[in-house]
């Protein structure tokens, strides 16, 4: 009877844990988002920047996410883009002001609590793979809470006007699915729910496309059903192909991308670049725009699109030494700053806790990696296969977010989005069987 009793007892201590690891977060981003967003209360939610708001406007009134405008540096030339911007922003943005209309505090708190329920399962995953150790378990639990407590995350979960404040959502749920879940890929649902996530990822960014594939790889080499792996590879090939035909239908041409990818291109390869990158505290590039637009004049998304993408391969052809020197910057702001680069600056103890933030969020990622790497080099243990699969993949999935923002220019919020997977990727290691093959600790050696 004792062991019974003392069993139900933890069994209601695991279900408190697990109340408080799914409660904290939303009341902390919640905190978060009206701290952020409650000075633009009177502010229309179709004035976002970023093109948000008028895709937002022309999706409510029925005209799909289009907008004409002259903010990409075309003074004078005003473009009709059909195909700049990826579905889910402006499409999430909608449904909050259906239901709370022009209201920007409460469709921000919406965004905010729709996006955090990829993340909530991504926590669920890991509670159900705690370790016993008390150190672990702890440890694990600090993982799980800890980027709540990292500005440059909570940017991403309350933030409207960006795409990583909606792609972040979707990497965690997938990245936990394949790190932590021990069952849940063995079926048909657990393969829809991760194509699910997979599709929603792209559909927040295009970008993200090469990030789609390593995820996707991952899952095929832990899937050993030839018939679910088929499944989850057409579920997943169905948003790439389905935006392509959507792009076709709209703006004339089949594409995975958007017709911002030009300039985005070459605003990170132009011959200015080196002397406006990194941009000042508070500054972006977007000003640049009609720098590299002086003198142009187009008849549409595409042959604006081409444009940009031509003049930035032709600098990379002919410069290739400013071109390395600006990599070199890019490789610095992903991976090594700790300061935030391209949004709004802070001063005081409000940039002294952004730095603060970016040093756990380095360190975290830094101990992931070189974990990673550890256990790819280290001699292959008959049994460990899901790990080395999740140390690949997780390798894989930092090149695969970071590329798009090497080739073009890299903000802080381009690698935010790889706090919570570094979270994730830590907690696997952590929960790891106390045990290895020989009898020993696995974590301990």
């Amino acid at each position: 009877m004792p062991s019974i009793a003392g069993g139900l007892d933890q069994t209601k201590q695991d279900r408190r844990l697990l109340l408080v690891l799914l409660i904290v977060p939303v009341v902390v981003s919640l905190a978060a988002a009206w701290t952020l967003d409650h000075a633009k209360a009177n502010r229309s939610l179709f004035s976002i920047t970023n093109l948000v708001g008028p895709t937002t406007q022309s999706l409510l009134a029925g005209r799909g996410i289009t907008v004409c405008t002259e903010d990409m540096g075309t003074r004078g030339n005003p473009i009709c883009f059909h195909a700049a911007r990826m579905p889910v922003t402006a499409t999430t943005v909608a449904w909050g002001i259906r239901i709370f209309g022009d209201r920007y505090v409460s469709v921000a708190c919406f965004k905010t609590i729709l996006l955090l329920l990829p993340v909530e399962l991504a926590i669920y995953l890991a509670w159900c793979r705690l370790p016993r150790p008390f150190g672990s378990r702890l440890m694990v639990i600090l993982l799980l809470l800890t980027p709540f407590l990292i500005p440059a995350f909570l940017a991403d979960v309350t933030n409207l006007q960006v795409d990583e404040g909606f792609s972040y959502s979707f990497l965690a749920m997938a990245s936990a699915m394949l790190f932590l879940d021990r069952d849940g890929l063995r079926g048909v649902r657990g393969a829809v729910l991760f194509a699910a996530a997979l599709d929603a990822l792209y559909l927040s960014k295009s970008g993200m496309l090469a990030a789609v594939l390593v995820l996707l790889g991952g899952f095929l080499a832990l899937e050993r059903q030839p018939k679910l792996r088929w499944l989850l590879v057409l579920l997943v090939a169905a948003a790439p192909a389905g935006w392509a035909l959507h792009q076709h239908h709209t703006s004339g041409r089949y594409s995975v991308g958007t017709s911002f990818d030009g300039i985005n291109l070459h605003k990170g390869n132009n011959a200015g670049f080196l002397q406006n990158y990194p941009p000042t505290h508070g500054d972006s590039l977007d000003w640049y725009d009609f720098e590299l637009n002086r003198g142009m004049s187009f008849p549409d998304e595409w042959s604006f699109n081409d444009y940009h993408r031509r003049a930035a391969l032709q600098y990379l052809r002919t410069h290739p030494r400013e071109t390395l020197s600006g990599d070199l910057r890019k490789l610095r702001i992903l991976f090594f700053t700790v300061e935030k680069y391209g949004s709004t600056a802070n001063s005081g103890a409000g940039r002294l806790i952004e730095i603060g933030g970016m040093l756990v969020f380095r360190l975290m990622f830094w101990v992931a990696t070189v974990s990673a790497i550890v256990l790819l080099l280290r001699q292959r243990l008959e049994g460990d296969r899901s790990l080395r699969v999740a140390a690949a993949t997780f390798l894989a999935l930092v090149a695969a977010s970071t590329l798009p923002y090497l080739a073009g220019f890299a903000y802080t919020r381009h690698v935010s989005i790889l706090i919570y997977p570094s979270a994730l990727f830590c907690c696997r290691l952590l929960c790891e069987p106390e045990r290895d093959y020989n009898g020993r600790g696995m974590l301990t050696g």
